[in-house]
């Protein structure tokens, strides 16, 4: 029997996702391990036992990988981490796992979030409700990464990891309107876009919310100190990935600083391991070249516990993305930390969340690709720091109520209240209707780049089988003899 709904309080419900967390206080924390925790913990906050099964960035292409489990306590103000238990996995176990896990807990309903985790629990054969979230487009991100690579060929791969998880999920959420957007159009690829679906959304927005990031309480000051009585010093935080435009970054620093003595620019976060390196490895040659070298700190990544040292050392903050489609699907988590501390801040409009704070005045919005624009962006700050603070101070009062965890994860919440499949997957699940090409297409991608992966291995392996043979002297000789190759002479030995 197809699970049609539930409505009984407390549903237990497994949590999927990728860490680190901010209640293990690790050194380098992302922006999925933030995901993923803020879900869990407001479930737990909502009266649902949460079992909370956690895979580590960048071990997904690993050949082994460690899961870490947690059951998260109901609690309406402070729900509490059980001691974790960690498991040793195979890459490929991860759906089994869940499955287990799942079962164990007698979970009613599944929530997940990025890519990996959400093509495991599509996996996992599961039959209750699964919500499944994408903090930013991974298609996207695939894209950028084709551009940092000078190669398509891992969109294919993409594509097969994501497109599983869409003919499965219930319920798929993005962190903004535009995302939300693409997402009904890659459902409407996967075939979800049918005649039992035609009135129910299947795609929900689940905003990034804002939450102070916990200070060391013996946290010293890891810039500030070092720098001149006068020094207007400008951060970013966070790692440089794709979307970053490192070049216009440091072209505006640079004119920045020749204009004005008085300004330093520091960076925590850095190059991300596993994901992208090279951003932020060629700003840092650029720096190394600098005449105004001195006046840079790349202070790596800090213990997270110090970052919020460096944000309230800050009297600006800036944020330079460029114009693609990973910048306007995805969304920048670091605006709400540099505005919640009430820093003056610049940005590029590259995602929804800059252009809606850039409306309200809280943000200065500078144009991609112009350093010369952003550079001026800076000396007003500079010049007159008092305008800037003023708006900061009321966008930090904005962030508290307008990006409020509960208010941003209403959705989830609500729907966790009464989870329910889809009204397509119950017709399918229910035997009433046959599932669409489409789907059965999307639901297949995975097996079918595998497949085209080893056809692909198994030509290259004949060719390279053939080359050998033609390249062979006796080959070569026979062919000669029997005239299929224009050979002048015959092959020397």
């Amino acid at each position: 029997m197809p699970l049609m709904s539930i409505a009984a309080p407390n549903l237990p419900i497994l949590v999927a996702g990728v860490g680190p967390i901010p209640p293990e206080r690790p050194d380098r924390l992302y922006a999925p391990g933030v995901r993923l925790w803020g879900m869990a913990r407001e479930l737990a906050r909502a009266g649902h036992p949460v079992r909370l099964v956690e895979a580590r960035f960048g071990e997904a292409g690993a050949g082994t990988m460690t899961l870490t489990i947690y059951d998260v306590a109901p609690d309406r103000d402070s729900p509490g981490l059980s001691e974790p238990r960690a498991i040793e996995i195979a890459p490929d176990a991860i759906a089994a796992a869940i499955a287990r896990e799942a079962a164990e807990c007698k979970a009613a309903a599944t929530v997940s979030t990025t890519d990996v985790m959400n093509h495991a629990v599509a996996a996992s054969g599961l039959a209750i409700p699964a919500w499944m979230d994408y903090f930013g487009d991974p298609m996207a991100e695939a894209q950028l990464l084709a551009v940092r690579g000078g190669s398509d060929e891992g969109l294919a791969r993409q594509w097969s990891i994501v497109a599983p998880a869409l003919a499965r999920a219930d319920r798929v959420s993005g962190c903004s309107r535009d995302q939300a957007a693409a997402i009904t159009a890659q459902l409407s690829v996967a075939g979800r876009l049918n005649r039992f679906t035609a009135f129910e959304s299947l795609a929900s927005i689940v905003q990034p919310w804002f939450e102070p990031i916990p200070m060391d309480i013996d946290a010293l000051s890891p810039i500030r100190g070092a720098l001149p009585p006068d020094a207007y010093l400008i951060i970013q935080t966070g790692g440089f990935n794709t979307w970053l435009d490192a070049e216009t970054l440091f072209a505006a620093l640079e004119r920045a600083m020749a204009a004005d003595p008085r300004i330093h620019f520091a960076a925590t976060g850095g190059a991300i391991a596993g994901h992208y390196t090279g951003g932020f490895e060629w700003f840092a040659a650029q720096v190394a070249a600098s005449p105004h070298c001195d006046r840079y700190h790349l202070l790596g990544w800090i213990p997270v516990g110090q970052v919020p040292r460096v944000i309230h050392e800050a009297d600006l903050a800036i944020n330079l993305d460029l114009a693609c489609a990973e910048g306007r699907f995805g969304t920048r988590n670091r605006l709400l930390d540099w505005l919640g501390a009430g820093i003056p801040t610049i940005s590029t409009p590259g995602c929804e969340l800059a252009e809606d704070l850039g409306y309200e005045k809280f943000i200065e919005v500078v144009p991609h690709r112009d350093p010369e624009a952003a550079a001026r962006a800076i000396l007003s700050h500079a010049a007159d720091p008092k305008p800037g603070r003023e708006r900061a101070a009321e966008a930090a009062a904005h962030l508290r109520r307008a990006y409020d965890p509960a208010v941003c994860l209403r959705p989830l919440i609500d729907w966790a209240a009464a989870p329910k499949q889809a009204l397509d997957l119950q017709a399918y699940c229910s035997g009433n209707a046959a599932p669409s090409v489409l789907l059965g297409q999307a639901g297949d991608a995975a097996a079918s780049h595998l497949r085209a992966i080893q056809t692909a291995r198994r030509l290259a392996q004949i060719e390279r089988k053939q080359a050998a043979l033609e390249g062979s002297r006796w080959v070569r000789l026979a062919l000669w003899l029997r005239g299929r190759q224009g050979l002048d002479d015959p092959p020397q030995s």
